[in-house]
């Protein structure tokens, strides 16, 4: 500390000295009370808030969390029940003519650039999307790419599928 520091400390001794104990003591209760006053307010208060503030941040993550480990266990499951998708490009075409021959989709024409592709010229939305649920229940299959356009009043079904890595 400087000289002119300890001057002030100083001249603050003899002002303390000149006091009545009563009042010496009154002034310590005071500065308690001011100390006091600054950590509630200046401390303890925003400490409280921050972590109430942590605490449901917490509890939002946690919760998050838990949707995510129920939604990936769904998931796994599903995975489970899915049957064995075909491992080879005739296993594939096999199971997509038996999925449109269930749903009673008539292909009109086969594709083979760049995996199994069908078209269908006159299909039903009934039997289109029993194709898709057959496909995806039987075979565990879904196209790349689907295209359905309405054509005289029924539907024109062009879907391509091509391997997929698990």
């Amino acid at each position: 500390m400087s000289a002119t520091g300890r001057g002030a400390f100083a001249r603050l001794h003899p002002w303390g000295d000149a006091r009545t104990p009563r009042e010496r003591w009154m002034l310590g209760a005071m500065a308690a009370m001011l100390a006091a006053f600054a950590y509630w307010y200046g401390l303890h208060l925003p400490l409280r808030g921050a972590a109430e503030a942590a605490r449901l941040r917490h509890d939002r993550a946690a919760a998050g969390l838990a949707r995510g480990r129920s939604g990936a266990a769904g998931i796994a499951a599903l995975e489970e029940r899915m049957p064995a998708r075909p491992g080879d490009a005739a296993a594939r075409r096999a199971a997509v003519l038996a999925a449109a021959a269930k749903a009673g989709l008539a292909v009109s024409r086969e594709r083979d650039g760049g995996g199994c592709g069908i078209e269908a010229d006159a299909a039903s939305p009934g039997q289109l999307f029993a194709f898709l649920d057959a496909l995806r229940q039987d075979h565990g299959l879904a196209p790349a790419t689907l295209s359905a356009a309405k054509s005289e009043g029924r539907l024109r079904v062009q879907a391509q599928f091509v391997t997929a890595a698990h």
